[in-house]
């Protein structure tokens, strides 16, 4: 009881903090339901294509025939546009600043944008591919990061920053906005 009066402000400012938040995103796979896309917004629009194949217009165009599964169908072509635009930014990151992953992958997790392997491999949840490229961006940087400098300590801080003076703007952004970023 003693601590928690004596951080009693402390806590007031954080559940205010977090009230402040995005609500969180729930879908209900309806036309016109706004999708993001590397920070940018997609509204649904079903389409009748027997090609079975989502594009993006200036809508999420989702052929009919996804239904009843169209969550499936969305995750799917995230995970798929994720793998390509992730692959690519860590390729040149990894270029940039000499730190080479041995693999990238694109996986489901649900807690973590990013993670590195012992054996230096890192992971990258689809999920990201929602958030502004810049946002993208920083993950990776991370991530990079920890093939060098496996912890969360100064050094470590201290070279994502060398890399990403702004970095602290970006995880931030991430902290507050992580709700918006689910389907």
């Amino acid at each position: 009881d003693a601590v928690v009066r004596e951080k009693s402000g402390w806590i007031q400012k954080k559940i205010d903090e977090m009230k402040k938040r995005p609500a969180a995103v729930t879908h209900g796979y309806e036309e016109g339901e706004i999708f993001w896309f590397l920070g940018r917004s997609y509204p649904l629009h079903i389409v009748d294509d027997e090609r079975g194949a989502i594009e993006r217009t200036d809508r999420l165009c989702v052929p009919r025939t996804l239904h009843p599964d169209i969550r499936g169908g969305i995750q799917r072509w995230y995970m798929a546009e994720a793998a390509q635009e992730i692959r690519s930014r860590c390729m040149w990151f990894s270029m940039m600043t000499g730190y080479s992953p041995a693999s990238v992958r694109i996986t489901d997790a649900r807690q973590r944008w990013g993670s590195c392997t012992h054996k230096g491999g890192l992971n990258f949840s689809w999920r990201l591919i929602q958030a502004p490229l810049e946002i993208v961006d920083y993950v990776i940087v991370h991530e990079l990061v920890h093939l060098r400098q496996p912890d969360h300590s100064r050094k470590f801080w201290a070279k994502v920053e060398a890399l990403m003076p702004d970095y602290r703007r970006r995880r931030k952004w991430l902290r507050e906005n992580e709700r918006l970023l689910r389907i």
